[in-house]
C-alpha cells in the first residue's frame, strides 16, 4: 500500500463487546486514503481474532499486539511510531466515528491552515447501548478554545486529527506517571504551545459512557492530575486563578456527583457540564 496521509490509531485491551462497530465506522470514511493500526494491549478476551478478519478483507487495516500489558500511553507511542501517515487520527474501541466525512473534512481544514496542529470536532454521548444521551460543540476558534483550556479539555481523544511530525517534535504522548489517563490532555495543552487549535462544527463522533472505561474508572485521579496540568500550563493559557479554582471545585465534588440516586441525574449534570 503506498504511503497513506492518515494513520488511525485504536489502541484496544479486551475491546471484544464494541471494537467491531468501531472499525467499521473508521472504514466507511469517504476518504479512503488512510490505515488503520489496531494495537493489541495483552487482551485475554477474542478482539484479536475479530481484528484478524477485518486484515483479511481490507489491506489498511494494520494488526499488531504487545506481548504484555504496556498501558496506554506506551501503546499509543509504538501506534505513532509504526505511523507512515502525513496526519494521525484516534479512536477508542467503544466509540464510532458518525460523520463519514469526518476524515475528509479534517484533513482539508489542516491542508488549507498550515498554522494549525490540531483540530477536533463535536461529540455525540451515548450509552452502552448506543442510545444518544446528549450531545455538544466544543468551542471552534484559536482564542475561543485558548480561554477555555486550562478549564477542561476542549477535545475528545476520538474525535481528533493532529500532525504526526509536530506531535513527534514534542516527544509524542508522556509515558509519565504524573500524566497518566491525562496523557491526551497534556498533549493538547504541548501542542497549544506550537500551533493553533481548532474544532469543526460537526457531530464527528459517538462517545460511549461506560462505568468500565478507563476514564470512568479514574476519574477523580484524572481531575486531580487536572490541578496539576493547570498549575504547570497557568503561563502559557488565561484564566489561571478562576480555572484552579473551579479544578479544585470539580474534584472536591466529584464524590457527590456519584452518590446522585439515579442515571438520568448523573448524565443532566454531565451534560451541564460539557456544556460549559
Amino acid at each position: 500500500m503506498m504511503k497513506p496521509r492518515v494513520s488511525v490509531l485504536l489502541p484496544t485491551h479486551n475491546g471484544a463487546r464494541f471494537i467491531t462497530k468501531s472499525i467499521e465506522s473508521v472504514l466507511k470514511q469517504s476518504l479512503r486514503d488512510f490505515e488503520l493500526i489496531v494495537i493489541d494491549d495483552g487482551s485475554s478476551d477474542y478482539t484479536p481474532e475479530i481484528v484478524e478478519e477485518f486484515t483479511r478483507k481490507d489491506e489498511r487495516v494494520v494488526f499488531v499486539t504487545n506481548k504484555e500489558n504496556r498501558g496506554i500511553q506506551r501503546t499509543l507511542n509504538r501506534g505513532l511510531g509504526m505511523a507512515n501517515g502525513e496526519y494521525i487520527a484516534r479512536i477508542d474501541d467503544d466509540d464510532e466515528w458518525t460523520n463519514h466525512d469526518k476524515l475528509f473534512m479534517q484533513t482539508k481544514f489542516l491542508d488549507e491552515h498550515k498554522d494549525h496542529v490540531l483540530v477536533g470536532t463535536g461529540v455525540i454521548t451515548v450509552d452502552e447501548d448506543r442510545r444518544e444521551l446528549f450531545r455538544f460543540l466544543q468551542p471552534e476558534e484559536d482564542k475561543s478554545i485558548r480561554d477555555r483550556m486550562l478549564f477542561k479539555s476542549c477535545f475528545m481523544h476520538s474525535a481528533v486529527l493532529f500532525r504526526k511530525d509536530v506531535v513527534l517534535g514534542i516527544g509524542g504522548y508522556s509515558e509519565s506517571d504524573l500524566h497518566k489517563h491525562v496523557e491526551d490532555y497534556y498533549l493538547w495543552l504541548r501542542l497549544g504551545e506550537v500551533g493553533k487549535l481548532a474544532n469543526l462544527p460537526i457531530y464527528g463522533i459517538k462517545f460511549m459512557l461506560r462505568s468500565g472505561a478507563i476514564s470512568a474508572r479514574y476519574k477523580k485521579e484524572q481531575f486531580k492530575k487536572n490541578i496539576g496540568l493547570i498549575k504547570g500550563f497557568r503561563r502559557e493559557y488565561p484564566h489561571y486563578l478562576k480555572a484552579i479554582t473551579f479544578g479544585y471545585v470539580r474534584y472536591f465534588t466529584y464524590s457527590l456527583y456519584k452518590l446522585l440516586p439515579f442515571d438520568f441525574l448523573r448524565y443532566f449534570v454531565l451534560k451541564i457540564y460539557k456544556s460549559l
